[in-house]
């Protein structure tokens, strides 16, 4: 199989569950946000909170995923670079690896929200 086939494949499916990944943020910053404290940390450096902040800027969270969901639109790729070639291969792999990283600093804060609300 094609590297270029098999990555506009895996880039449909990742997009899916980006989006997936962008509605439980947005339901699970709802539901934590009454329980937490005035002050959240905001900033996370290597595996540990270290910028205290607002309450309200836990909504920034989903609003990145939800930018970045929209600005990674396979649509807009494809629309941009044409289909399978090195160009489009190129920004998705850089897409994909880019959703895995958003994905575990999401991981990472809702964790930690969690822990704050309970």
């Amino acid at each position: 199989m094609n590297f270029s086939v098999l990555i506009s494949k895996v880039y449909n499916k990742f997009w899916v569950v980006h989006w997936c990944v962008s509605v439980l943020t947005a339901m699970m910053t709802i539901v934590l946000y009454p329980r937490l404290p005035h002050e959240v940390p905001t900033h996370f450096g290597f595996g540990s909170a270290d910028n205290p902040g607002s309450k309200l800027e836990i909504f920034v969270l989903p609003v990145i995923l939800i930018v970045f969901g929209l600005i990674s639109s396979r649509k807009l790729i494809d629309q941009q670079y044409a289909d399978l070639t090195i160009q489009n291969t190129l920004i998705k792999s850089l897409m994909l690896v880019l959703m895995v990283v958003v994905w575990c600093g999401v991981v990472l804060e809702l964790y930690t929200y969690y822990q704050l609300a309970w």
